[in-house]
């Protein structure tokens, strides 16, 4: 893993601010605490200058007044368990190992995760007892070649995931638009909140209450298994899943 290039003035900055864990302007970090998970054992801090593919040098935040911490990652890195890339003034989260308190077993540069995920979906093909409003009467079958080809068009789903545990579905369309049609497109996460809990990636639907306040009302836990500048893989209970990077 290679520390990613940094200009002359973050390297000032650096140098200035933290002892040495400079913070880079144009990201924030997810909120470290959170409703639905009060176990959570994650460590949180910034990359600090001496971080290499051994060694994670990173100042505790939030800052206690204390000396940069330094945490040996190098079976971390061997066993894949560094996700992101890192450079200094990086948020991260850390688990440590349970057996070795100066070794980390699993590190995430948060601030990676902050993007536009997306995956394409296809439909499928509905039945005429589930059609609605089926004034035509045609079932998919029944229509020309180009109708059927423009039907059966992949969309793009995902989701965003922004400073302060803000998560955006990608892909939201108004179902009323597709009651009739004779093709079905899977339902889309409505995700609205994100966390790190306990090396974990909680992803959160909420709905309002009756105060306007946003309320959990579904989660889905993910492991990371791959996440770089373009890809993204999570396992979940019900297997493996892609995403590619979209620029906003």
């Amino acid at each position: 893993m290679q520390m990613k290039h940094f200009s002359l003035f973050a390297l000032l900055m650096a140098a200035l601010t933290m002892t040495g864990c400079g913070r880079r302007a144009d990201h924030h970090f997810v909120a470290q605490t959170h409703p639905v998970d009060s176990n959570d054992s994650t460590l949180y801090g910034l990359v600090c200058d001496g971080s290499n593919d051994s060694i994670l040098v990173y100042l505790p935040d939030p800052y206690d007044g204390s000396d940069p911490d330094t945490l040996d990652i190098l079976n971390a890195t061997r066993q894949h368990q560094v996700f992101g890339r890192m450079q200094v003034g990086d948020r991260v989260a850390i688990m440590r190992d349970t057996v070795g308190r100066n070794r980390a077993s699993l590190v995430i540069v948060t601030q990676d995760l902050q993007q536009q995920w997306c995956y394409k979906v296809k439909p499928r093909i509905r039945r005429r007892a589930e059609l609605v409003n089926d004034s035509v009467g045609l079932t998919y079958w029944e229509l020309p070649d180009s109708l059927q080809e423009q039907l059966m068009a992949e969309r793009e789903y995902g989701f965003t995931l922004k400073a302060d545990s803000i998560a955006m579905p990608v892909g939201m369309r108004q179902v009323s638009a597709d009651e009739g049609s004779p093709v079905e497109y899977p339902p889309l996460k409505r995700y609205r909140q994100w966390y790190i809990s306990n090396g974990r990636l909680l992803l959160v639907e909420t709905s309002l209450d009756s105060l306007g306040n946003l309320m959990p009302v579904a989660m889905d836990t993910a492991q990371l298994v791959e996440l770089t500048p373009d890809t993204l893989v999570l396992r979940m209970a019900d297997g493996l899943h892609g995403y590619y990077s979209k620029k906003e």
